[in-house]
């Protein structure tokens, strides 16, 4: 039987969604969006999960297992959160553990080690970094989503970042997009869209 959904559901979705790197993201919304069938997938399950991570622009290095014995390590948490700090503002926010499973699951995709490297460009940014930034570059959204922790920006060394975006595309985990000037792909927990670089 076809579910019928009324006009101003239509309306209440297309709000959440937005478009574009600016789209904005909730798990509220996530849940209101999957009684209607539309569900994001989840992140794959595996008994422990192991990511080594570098900040490019201090060099600052992260090798964690952040989820054993089938939950996170809190610990192991708040390194990740203190990896992806905002370092203009020298502010450290809460990063979603989903967003770092999303990497890690994007790595199990393309059959690589658990000690292979993510280079971190961006992570955390509070609201002032996001606007001194969105002030000066074009590709940046005034609601960004790495203002509440749910986006990532960053490289694979030796894999094709265009290889990396279509493949996370195909998860279905929220918003990706190439950005070919520096090679690096952005990810993150919001509605499933993409964009190109302006």
């Amino acid at each position: 039987m076809i579910k019928v959904i009324p006009f101003f559901v239509f309306i209440f979705l297309f709000a959440l969604t937005g478009c574009g790197s600016g789209g904005s993201a909730s798990h509220k919304a996530d849940r209101f969006s999957a009684s209607y069938g539309m569900a994001k997938t989840r992140p794959d399950s595996i008994a422990a999960r192991r990511i080594v991570m570098v900040e490019t622009h201090s060099g600052e290095r992260l090798d964690t297992v952040y989820y054993h014995d089938g939950a996170y390590d809190k610990k192991e948490l708040r390194k990740i959160n203190l990896l992806f700090r905002d370092r203009h503002a020298n502010q450290i926010g809460e990063i979603d553990p989903e967003l770092i499973d999303y990497l890690v699951d994007i790595r199990t995709r393309f059959n690589l080690p658990p000690t292979v490297t993510f280079q971190i460009l961006n992570g955390y940014r509070t609201r002032e970094t996001n606007a001194m930034m969105s002030r000066s570059n074009k590709n940046v959204a005034i609601e960004s989503l790495h203002i509440h922790g749910w986006a990532v920006d960053f490289r694979v060394p030796n894999v094709d970042g265009r290889a990396i975006c279509e493949i996370a595309k195909t998860m279905q985990r929220g918003g990706v997009a190439f950005y070919p000037k520096s090679n690096h792909v952005h990810v993150d927990l919001g509605n499933i869209r993409t964009w190109k670089e302006k």
